[in-house]
Order: structure tokens, then sequence, then C-alpha cells
């Protein structure tokens, strides 16, 4: 996944069009999906995921994942957050980055192991998204399908994209 100025570029881009969709009314879903979509195009072998926190703070439900079979997006959608609940549930729960480099035998992932396999996804990285210092809102997720961890590059990558996409779902809470 080599995140480079094309990212940053393309990133701005999207803030730019983002604006305008949500003046014509385009749904959270769908701005979120073009950001994930605009990210998967600067690398290979890379699937994203938006997980958006509920009302209680207690499960994760379906943001964006245009690449994401939808069996997969399907099942997880509204399972509750907490340790060992796959790289998503946890790191809302912790509150910070979970990276799982390989999901057939990381014990986080036991609850959804078979479901991911299935899907082909090997690695996945989670960050919790924040509407401010300490108060998750979601999690943006980046799947491979080869087991792997992310390099140094990647992580800083992930916290401009992470600042891109909490940018886009505060935009849409927004009083109009």
């Amino acid at each position: 996944m080599p995140f480079s100025h094309l990212l940053d570029m393309a990133l701005a881009q999207r803030d730019r069009e983002a604006q305008a969709e949500r003046a014509a009314g385009d749904s959270l879903e769908a701005i979120l999906d073009r950001h994930l979509l605009a990210v998967e195009a600067t690398a290979d072998d890379l699937l994203t995921s938006v997980l958006l926190l509920d009302d209680e703070g207690r499960h994760l439900l379906h943001g964006a994942a245009p690449s994401m079979p939808k069996a997969f997006c399907d099942a997880i959608h509204g399972q509750e957050i907490g340790p060992g609940r796959g790289s998503c549930g946890t790191a809302a729960y912790l509150g910070h980055a979970v990276y799982v480099t390989d999901i057939a035998t990381n014990p986080l992932w036991a609850d959804f192991r078979e479901l991911a396999l299935e899907h082909g996804l090997r690695a996945c990285w989670s960050t919790p998204i924040d509407a401010a210092p300490g108060r998750v809102i979601g999690t943006f997720a980046i799947y491979h399908h080869l087991p792997r961890g992310p390099t140094v590059e990647e992580r800083t990558s992930i916290h401009l994209i992470m600042g891109h996409v909490a940018d886009a779902i505060l935009a849409s809470r927004a009083p109009a």
C-alpha cells in the first residue's frame, strides 16, 4: 500500500467533492464510499471499511465498505464492541489502533475468523475515528488478502485518511 502524494491529493479532492455531495443530499454512506474508493485506488490488494458506533456507544454499524463482500458486512453489522471482537470492535473499545497481521491466527478474530477467511480476508488494521479526543464515533479499517502489518508510511497515511473520514462524518451530523 504505497501511500504517497497521490493519496493526499485524492483525499483533498474528495473533501471538495463531498461538500457539494452533502449539499445535493447524498447519503453519508455514498460520500464515505467515494472516500474509500479514492483510497483503494491508490494501492493494490486492499479493501477498506468504515463502521459507525451506535448512539449507545456499544455496537458497530455499517458505514461504508464499497469493495468489501456484502455477506461479510451484513454479518458484522450491529456487533458489540469489546476486547476480542475483531480488529474494529477491539479498536473501538480500547480507543486505539489494532493491527492484526494474520486473522487466521490472531485470538482477537476467534469469533469472526471463519467468516473473514471465507472471504479471503487475512489482515485487518483498524483505527478508531474520534469526534474529539477520547470520543470514538467509529472505526476505519484496511483489509488485505495476505497476512501483513502496516509500514511506518502506511500508519502515517492511515491517520491522514482517518482525519478526512472523520470530517465527512462530522459534517454529515452538523445542523444544516
